[in-house]
């Protein structure tokens, strides 16, 4: 008899206990748990709500475009190698150019670079002569030079006027830097080439659209 009034009695007090737990459950303190861990769990999450907040403006988008990645190279020191470099020897090409930049800057006390590219650009035509045969006759066609074109005709007259003072025992790198000098002041042979090119295209400007 006083067994199953003890076992009824541990019943009730845990149907009880039971009760009370489901109906009022332990409140979680949010100070326990290991501290660094709760500030940067805290940190992450009031910075990404203020990440999410904050909108991107238009501003700092228009600053990351593709177009404003610089190149790896410059295209018109490039090609100038290229132009310069005999038998695949490009090592060389790249210290002759080094040597005509440096001539440069010490002729002038300037940045030899805008130099460089403003003695190509001088010397660039816009346009280029080609010869068609037509009804029996030759004609004289011109066409429009691509950037690359030009740069590439250009750099071509300039090496070609370079040529002149080849039998005074000047070195390649020395003719051609004074050839730079020569263009920028005005006194080189290209300018010459360039009128009689511009010239020609003028004269046999009906022939553009001659296929």
């Amino acid at each position: 008899m006083s067994i199953r009034t003890s076992s009824s009695s541990i019943r009730r007090t845990f149907v009880t206990s039971s009760r009370a737990f489901i109906e009022s459950p332990p409140a979680i303190s949010t100070q326990t748990g290991f501290s660094p861990l709760r500030d940067l769990l805290n940190s992450t999450s009031s910075s990404s709500s203020k990440l999410t907040s904050e909108p991107i403006s238009d501003s700092s988008i228009s600053q990351f475009n593709v177009h404003n990645i610089p190149p790896k190279a410059d295209p018109t020191l490039d090609l100038f190698t290229n132009c310069l470099m005999k038998d695949g020897k490009r090592d060389e090409a790249q210290k002759m150019v080094s040597r005509i930049l440096t001539m440069l800057h010490q002729s002038t006390n300037l940045s030899p670079q805008p130099l460089l590219k403003q003695a190509i650009e001088l010397s660039s035509p816009s346009i280029k002569i080609l010869s068609m045969r037509k009804s029996a006759k030759t004609i004289l066609t011109p066409r429009a030079l691509t950037e690359r074109q030009r740069t590439r005709q250009g750099i071509s007259w300039l090496l070609k006027a370079s040529e002149k003072g080849r039998k005074g025992l000047i070195s390649r790198d020395q003719r051609i830097s004074k050839e730079i000098l020569s263009i920028l002041e005005g006194n080189s042979d290209v300018f010459k080439w360039l009128d009689d090119r511009h010239k020609t295209a003028y004269l046999n400007r009906s022939n553009m659209t001659a296929r």
